[in-house]
């Protein structure tokens, strides 16, 4: 074991890119919190967060793996699919083979391992119609089944998102009911490093994750404000740009 630290690159999507978590204009989020936490005992060292909001597999595919590769870090963190299966064009077979040849690229990249992570109840937050849940959960059950057929094939760490505390009503996910809040964020890492402390990776003492003390209200609403913020300069906007792009371009339209 490298006794100076090992050093971690993450890909995936918006939760790792730590959307829900604002921090001085910039985002913070569960990596920042698993890399800077001394309870790991042998320090994490951050090489890149290449992990960028709205990625699905396929992009992460295409924009995300050669960099991760290309770093070769020890541990490599891969969580993706929530905007695969929210998509209702979301087809399993098309999902497995490019999550296949990514987990397969990062797990001969990594020289200690990939940290997987597989899809929480995304519905259980949102405001959604019945048969809409309904379906959402059947894509997120048939994704969940990829990622743990592939990293159990590349052996890849599990950190198994079921199995975690549910941050519906917990006070752990932020006002969009997507992302994690700060605290919900601090929680994912203090599970993430227990599955590091499972495989050995880091040092086996310290306490299982437990859910973090919530900020004081005054925090909790300034953060709330600042996400939305975020929310409104790097999601809305955009989307409204493109739709404006996609109208002018549509024919009769001036």
């Amino acid at each position: 074991m490298n006794q100076t630290g090992l050093r971690l690159v993450a890909v995936g999507d918006s939760l790792t890119e730590g959307v829900g978590d604002p921090h001085w204009g910039g985002l913070h989020g569960w990596i920042h919190y698993l890399t800077s936490d001394s309870a790991a005992g042998i320090p994490l060292i951050l090489v890149a967060n290449l992990a960028r909001s709205g990625a699905t597999v396929a992009d992460l595919r295409r924009r995300q793996l050669h960099r991760a590769v290309a770093l070769a870090p020890d541990i490599i963190t891969c969580a993706i699919g929530v905007n695969d299966v929210i998509g209702r064009r979301f087809d399993a077979a098309t999902f497995e083979q490019d999550y296949e040849h990514v987990i397969g690229a990062l797990a001969g990249a990594a020289t200690r391992g990939v940290l997987t992570m597989t899809l929480h109840d995304v519905a259980a937050g949102l405001p959604l119609p019945r048969d809409t849940r309904v379906a959402l959960r059947c894509r997120i059950a048939q994704a969940n089944t990829v990622i743990e057929r592939v990293s159990e094939e590349y052996g890849g760490w599990v950190i198994d998102a079921r199995a975690a505390t549910s941050m519906n009503g917990l006070g752990m996910l932020s006002l969009d009911r997507l992302h994690p809040n700060r605290r919900g964020h601090r929680y994912i890492a203090a599970f993430t490093l227990d599955v590091l402390r499972a495989h050995g990776a880091v040092a086996q003492d310290g306490s299982a994750a437990v859910i973090p003390a919530a900020d004081p209200l005054v925090r909790r609403l300034r953060a709330e404000a600042a996400h939305l913020l975020w929310l409104g300069r790097h999601m809305a906007v955009p989307t409204i740009k493109a739709l404006t792009r996609s109208m002018r371009s549509a024919p009769g339209i001036r």
